[in-house]
């Protein structure tokens, strides 16, 4: 049974790859593909572009297309959605990694 816990460790790293790159790539995340006749994105788009930068960045080393900020956007409040969600995604997982070390000693 120990010679399948590489292949099982294998699909396992498989399907979550394919399910970050189904996630960022077809649920709103900006591509280099750029629709000027559509309407900029806004605030709630940056929330949520925000939210998803980690699997984006992971999601752009596999597809160039794949970009981490809209250029098509209204400006000030796209900004301060996009920063907002950085902020709680990136800064969450500072935030937990330094609890975690404070809780083991």
């Amino acid at each position: 049974m120990k010679k399948f816990i590489p292949l099982f460790v294998l699909i396992g790293l498989a399907i979550i790859a394919a399910a970050i790159y189904i996630t960022v790539y077809h649920v709103g995340m900006p591509t280099r593909d750029v629709d000027l006749s559509g309407a900029p994105a806004n605030f709630w788009l940056g929330l949520w572009q925000g939210l998803i930068i980690v699997l984006s960045f992971i999601a752009s080393w596999f597809d160039n297309n794949i970009v981490l900020y809209q250029v098509h956007n209204n400006g000030f409040w796209y900004n301060l959605g996009y920063l907002i969600a950085v902020s709680v995604s990136v800064g969450g997982i500072a935030r937990g990694s330094r609890t975690k070390g404070k809780a083991k000693k």
